[in-house]
């Protein structure tokens, strides 16, 4: 767990923002890898390793007003919703008295959208899987050098 000042990063600390649009998350998830495999020679032990792809992918969730303002969105610039490619989406963490830290995630597109409704739901979600083909960049650190 991460603490600031004695307080831990919470979900009110938590700013998404993708340039162009006017909408509130519910839920944001990424994560990164790079393929690391143990290579051998002579004998049990691995005598080094080698590197192979870099993946990033995340998911965020939003209520279906916010759906709707993204539909828009796509309405304006008349695409479609897994035709658009966002530049930068930021996720800003900023505790009182602390810098903000803001991690990118450089060109991302849309893979899939999910929509749930229930009896009783006192919202609507819609979840977006997503894409992050640049990697992220966290608080200014590049995933990976080179390209």
């Amino acid at each position: 767990m991460l603490k600031v000042n004695g307080k831990s990063y919470d979900w009110g600390d938590v700013d998404v923002k993708i340039p162009g649009l006017n909408f509130q998350c519910r839920e944001v998830s990424y994560d990164d890898e790079l393929e690391k495999e143990a290579v051998y020679g002579f004998g049990r032990r691995p005598r080094g390793y080698g590197t192979g792809n870099y993946k990033s992918e995340g998911k965020m969730t939003m209520d279906r007003d916010d759906f709707d303002e993204l539909l828009d969105y796509c309405k304006r610039s008349g695409k479609g919703i897994y035709d658009l490619m966002f530049d930068k989406m930021t996720v800003s963490y900023a505790n009182e008295g602390d810098r903000t830290r803001t991690d990118v995630l450089n060109s991302v597109t849309i893979t899939k959208t999910s929509h749930k409704a229930s009896q009783g739901d006192k919202n609507l979600p819609v979840e977006l899987d997503l894409l992050i083909v640049h990697g992220i960049d966290r608080d200014g650190v590049k995933p990976i050098s080179g390209r």
